[in-house]
């Protein structure tokens, strides 16, 4: 008795979600066919609902069936309807991340070491030797969590290894030093550790230099909230580069350092202190771990050389204009800033730099 009632509260269910699809199907194409194509769906329509009308199992089944070729006439199935299906659904999620990546959130690298120690470019640490986690499977483990990578330089033949002081920008962004083997020349990584004395003879296969390669920091930028707040002193700022033109800065890209100046301030360096209208600034904190010199920081510097065209020396103060501001790399001993190039439009601006989410380190979270 009860299995009955279970049996007929499906088909009845069954039956509705057909009537469900035939409206549908007659709202998608009563305006493209003629009212006479659509008499076989009104009457299997008709037919459906006087059997769930009777309650008949039967009767449901039989009806839903002819509901379903009428439905089929009127919308036959498309070839591939599977892989259409999917690929909407994939079309769909990647213009949803496009939109979301240019309104919302946008991630970016750091490619260099000017913000160290707040965030970290590619860089390198020292290792005595290859360990068990360097090795396949757990070497790409270490990758995807730490960013880390063992990496080792060895000479290519025997001689005496000297190092030559001179560098090199290789095709993927890294700096290398030269270095020579009875004349010929080859190139090791700056930062990675050297494991061998300048002068001394080598044999090939001999380890030159090795380490970990460690990622740059990995973030997201909020390119929403300075549309609706203004910037601050002390955050990380992303902008774009375009309009700026020196030698050494690379155009229409994307650097990252920390907003110092605001509009109409008037910007000058007195080591380590950071000068605002001629008042050494104490806050926020983001500055004052510099101007003080907290553990890896080492305060703010003047810039060097003659590309340093507006903060080379204690006198030389940077007046803000209306909508422009000053970025300020945390490590300005070793910073391209705007020391060399002046301000930055305010339409150049992207947004704060909001949190490092790769690779996991003691940088990981929120950014400070």
């Amino acid at each position: 008795m009860m299995a009955g009632y279970f049996k007929k509260r499906k088909f009845i269910k069954h039956g509705k979600e057909w009537l469900h699809h035939a409206r549908l199907c007659r709202h998608l194409r009563e305006d493209v066919v003629p009212p006479q194509a659509l008499e076989p769906l009104d009457r299997a329509e008709a037919e459906l609902k006087a059997a769930i009308a009777q309650n008949d199992p039967a009767k449901i089944e039989a009806s839903s069936g002819t509901v379903h070729k009428a439905i089929s006439i009127l919308m036959p199935p498309k070839s591939f309807a599977s892989f259409r299906e999917n690929l909407e659904v994939f079309v769909v999620a990647i213009a949803v991340a496009m939109a979301f990546r240019t309104y919302c959130l946008q991630p970016f690298k750091i490619p260099t070491g000017s913000m160290q120690p707040s965030l970290y470019g590619i860089h390198y640490e020292a290792v005595n030797e290859k360990g068990l986690f360097d090795m396949v499977p757990l070497k790409f483990a270490q990758w995807l969590i730490f960013g880390r990578t063992y990496v080792e330089e060895t000479a290519q033949m025997p001689g005496v290894f000297q190092r030559t002081h001179q560098f090199r920008r290789s095709s993927d962004g890294d700096t290398e030093e030269a270095y020579l083997i009875n004349g010929q020349t080859f190139y090791i990584p700056v930062g990675l550790p050297v494991v061998v004395n300048n002068g001394v003879e080598v044999v090939t296969g001999q380890i030159l230099a090795r380490g970990y390669r460690i990622t740059g920091d990995h973030l997201f930028v909020n390119r929403v909230r300075w549309n609706f707040l203004k910037p601050r002193r002390g955050e990380v700022m992303v902008f774009r580069t375009d309009g700026i033109t020196i030698p050494d800065l690379t155009e229409q890209t994307h650097y990252i350092k920390r907003m110092c100046g605001l509009p109409n301030e008037s910007i000058s360096i007195n080591e380590p202190n950071l000068l605002v209208n001629g008042i050494a600034v104490t806050e926020p904190a983001s500055i004052r771990r510099n101007t003080e010199k907290f553990p890896g920081y080492s305060g703010y510097c003047l810039g060097e050389g003659p590309k340093a065209r507006f903060i080379q020396s204690t006198s030389d103060v940077l007046i803000l204009g209306p909508k422009k501001y000053l970025a300020l790399g945390d490590n300005t001993h070793n910073s391209l800033d705007g020391r060399y190039w002046g301000p930055v439009p305010a339409e150049n601006l992207v947004g704060p730099a909001m949190v490092v989410y790769w690779p996991i380190s003691r940088r990981w979270g929120w950014i400070q």
